[in-house]
């Protein structure tokens, strides 16, 4: 939720009568900012092509860095990037891991390359599992699948490598993923998906097959029929065992705000079923494999044009109003939920 912060609102005797309203633009400022951020509905956002989150959920941002120097490595004309191809995986998958180095910006074969990989549970790291490498051109990468260690086990799993090269003395580096065994899995996508238009929103019907009932979590990237991504949406809720459909909503306005034509295209649609409190915190489902294109174009006029106008956003503009009569002094808002 947005801060509001009150300042004194006494004014001394000598202070000049039109001192409060010099704090009113940026006051005014922060609450068009939350009334743009709070259009639609909670479930619903607009995205554009620099959501990486949303539209990348399992990118890794790992950067080619300098090594630290120090007495016994001086020279900082050494560069690293250990990495992996994502931070999520689930069931089966393989993940490949990589380890590259440069000195003077040239580019250098790391040397006497160690990798293992543990579990990371909450009392600390177990089951280590030395991993083989290989050369891949300039780099040393492997090849892990965890389900072949781990059946059983959701969580973070760790690797550590050790290297050097010549004239570079023995160097330590880790990084984490997130995993969730097969065994573990607890719902997937079977394929099936349908769209349709309701109260003026764009809904995409999913299937799911839970083995494992509780709270789940499903995201989904609408994108326009020129690639373009313009649109997010979330279900949350309670699902039972078996085969059941969900439903993502695309808020009408959203349609005409981003000026986007169909047939539109559903992606990146990934979920978890959520353990609030417990460690982890999640089990992830397999990723929706492919895309799902709407059946219909949908003109704009298909879509409401009205903004989601919510009892609760409603009493927060009224806040945000009597805070700016008041001289309260008020911090642009982030995302702001608006159910």
């Amino acid at each position: 939720m947005t801060a509001i912060e009150e300042q004194n609102n006494e004014v001394p005797d000598s202070a000049p009568a039109q001192a409060p309203a010099a704090k009113e633009p940026a006051a005014s400022e922060a609450l068009e900012q939350f009334k743009q951020r709070t259009r639609y509905p909670a479930v619903t956002r607009r995205i554009a092509e620099d959501s990486h989150d949303l539209l990348n959920p399992g990118a890794r941002y790992e950067k080619r860095h300098k090594l630290p120097g120090d007495k016994d490595n001086p020279n900082l004309d050494w560069e690293v990037l250990f990495t992996a191809d994502r931070y999520f995986v689930r069931g089966k998958e393989p993940l490949l891991v990589s380890l590259q180095l440069w000195h003077q910006g040239e580019r250098v074969l790391p040397a006497n390359v160690s990798m293992r990989a543990e579990t990371v549970a909450a009392n600390g790291a177990t089951g280590a599992v030395r991993l083989v490498t290989q050369v891949d051109g300039s780099a040393r990468t492997a090849v892990f699948t965890p389900n072949d260690q781990w059946p059983e086990y959701v969580g973070a799993v760790r690797v550590t490598t050790e290297f050097s090269a010549e004239d570079l003395d023995k160097q330590l580096g880790s990084l984490d993923f997130f995993f969730t065994a097969a065994n573990r899995i607890p719902a997937v996508f079977t394929g099936r998906v349908f769209d349709r238009v309701d109260n003026g929103d764009l809904l995409f019907d999913v299937e799911v097959d839970v083995k494992t009932p509780g709270a789940y979590r499903i995201d989904g990237s609408l994108f326009d029929n020129s690639g373009r991504p313009f649109g997010w949406a979330r279900f949350d809720g309670q699902l039972t065992r078996g085969s059941s459909f969900i439903s993502l909503r695309y808020y009408g306005l959203l349609f005409h705000d981003a000026q986007v034509a169909g047939p539109y295209i559903l992606k990146n649609l990934y979920g978890a079923r959520l353990r609030p409190g417990d460690t982890p915190n999640k089990e992830d489902m397999p990723e929706f494999t492919g895309d799902y294109t709407t059946a219909s174009a949908y003109e704009l006029n298909s879509f409401r044009t009205d903004i989601n106008n919510s009892p609760r956003r409603q009493k927060m503009i009224e806040m945000y109003e009597d805070a700016i009569r008041r001289g309260v002094k008020l911090t642009n808002p982030a995302y702001t939920d608006n159910e």
